[in-house]
């Protein structure tokens, strides 16, 4: 049976990784979901994030950042980690993956299930 993917991997990303133009970390905040832009970038295999000023989300807060971009459906295409947040100097925080999940529509195609 066939079925259609988007998924892509993170090579394929590769300039959106590298100079995100839409960046959000989310976590949950009193109970409730949160989410807040930030400055993200990748150093070799960690993800890191700069929060923006007053916003504190302790260490070991489970965590989602998402990389995305694009206007029209085929342009959309965005990385999702998910994962644990730590200090990583500074105001830096490094968020320690558990999954990744990437997409770009532009090259959705069918493959075999």
């Amino acid at each position: 049976m066939k079925q259609i993917t988007r998924a892509v991997g993170l090579d394929a990303l590769s300039d959106l990784i590298d100079a995100p133009r839409n960046a959000h970390l989310a976590y949950v905040a009193e109970g409730a979901p949160e989410a807040v832009r930030v400055a993200a970038r990748r150093d070799g295999e960690r993800w890191l994030v700069t929060l923006p000023p007053g916003t504190s989300i302790p260490g070991g807060a489970r965590v989602v950042l998402l990389l995305d971009d694009g206007e029209f459906y085929f342009e959309l295409r965005g990385v999702r980690v998910r994962g644990t947040l730590r200090d990583a100097g500074d105001s830096t925080r490094e968020v320690v993956p558990e999954k990744i999940i990437t997409w770009d529509y532009g090259s959705m195609r069918q493959r075999e299930s």
